[in-house]
């Protein structure tokens, strides 16, 4: 025979389960004014230092502030009010005055025909700093490795460091494009200088991007050319293929003067 719980049991059981539960977890009730809260778990508690006796009855706007984005904000009020889940990443306060990234997660949840929202809460304030710290360090890397340098109003020079992959190539053709656009280039020096040139390192990349910075009125000039490279280019580069190439960044310079 199997035994069935009554509803106080069954209460008691949920309200012990989400108490016991490691994420944050509130339920709100709409048709009451302002949307209060009318339960709030023990982790709530300890992820923002609020009390039930300081929460239940509240809108939960108390845990916005001064920087909590008003777009966010706007979103989570429109799918409430379009009875709407949603998830989303948003900026609220602890009672001490802290901030948190706090991940939210609103569902719409309907008992006997009455409509709750149940809304659950993360800090993903360490995920969003580390994230933030790794975008800048491979925007740093990506500088670092192929700095374009305006050295005239209409002269920029990038030199090549190491060496060049397939990926490298396609960066680089992406960096200066968008630098001549942006800064009225009409002149573009690559310095191959510190360039490791390896067995099969195509020199028809060079020649893609000139024709690329050549639809945008912008000549190609490749320096540090020494004659292991100028032979490595030849057996690369067909007879039709014209490659303005110099020896240092100075010769290319008179040229372009």
């Amino acid at each position: 025979m199997i035994l069935t719980m009554d509803n106080v049991m069954q209460n008691r059981l949920l309200k012990a389960m989400l108490d016991g539960s490691k994420t944050a977890a509130l339920v709100t009730d709409p048709s009451q004014k302002d949307n209060p809260i009318i339960f709030a778990n023990r982790t709530f508690e300890e992820l923002t230092g609020y009390p039930p006796e300081e929460t239940i009855g509240r809108n939960c706007r108390f845990l916005q502030g001064e920087k909590t984005n008003p777009a966010d904000v706007r979103k989570m009020r429109e799918a409430i009010q379009n009875e709407k889940a949603i998830t989303l990443t948003l900026k609220n306060y602890r009672k001490d005055g802290t901030p948190f990234w706090n991940r939210l997660q609103i569902e719409p949840i309907r008992v006997d025909g009455k409509l709750y929202f149940s809304g659950t809460q993360t800090d993903v304030t360490v995920e969003r700093k580390q994230r933030r710290e790794i975008d800048e360090k491979e925007a740093l890397i990506e500088q670092l490795a192929l700095p374009i340098l305006a050295i005239e109003d209409s002269v920029a020079a990038v030199a090549i460091t190491g060496v060049m992959s397939q990926e490298r190539f396609s960066l680089l053709n992406m960096k200066l494009s968008d630098y001549v656009q942006q800064h009225l280039i009409t002149n573009v020096i690559i310095d191959v200088t510190g360039m490791y040139w390896e067995e099969g390192t195509p020199g028809v990349n060079f020649l893609h991007i000139q024709n690329v910075l050549k639809l945008m009125g912008c000549r190609l000039y490749v320096t540090g050319i020494s004659p292991m490279i100028a032979r490595k280019l030849a057996e690369t580069l067909g007879p039709a293929d014209e490659l303005h190439t110099f020896a240092s960044i100075r010769q290319a310079m008179k040229l372009v003067r």
